[in-house]
């Protein structure tokens, strides 16, 4: 078991947003005017969704977020509190 999620990141260009959700992550719906925005949401929203959602993480180990925007791909860890 790895401590690792998707999520796929799109514009918005109607709503000139960036929209992140994810099948890994139950409940993540999150959305930012900016990238570094939606990080830092992201960085507070993941771990309380997984706390809240009993999702079992190796213990130890970081939580790997593998952002997936159109056409590229970003990384984020964030301390993993089990």
């Amino acid at each position: 078991m790895q401590n690792r999620f998707n999520v796929q990141v799109t514009w918005d260009a109607e709503a000139e947003m960036w929209v992140a959700d994810s099948d890994d992550i139950p409940g993540l719906a999150a959305e930012a005017p900016d990238d570094k925005s939606l990080w830092e949401k992201l960085e507070a929203l993941i771990p309380e969704l997984l706390t809240l959602n009993e999702v079992r993480l190796k213990p130890n180990q970081d939580i790997e977020i593998m952002l997936n925007f159109q056409p590229r791909k970003e990384r984020i860890q964030l301390p993993n509190a089990a």
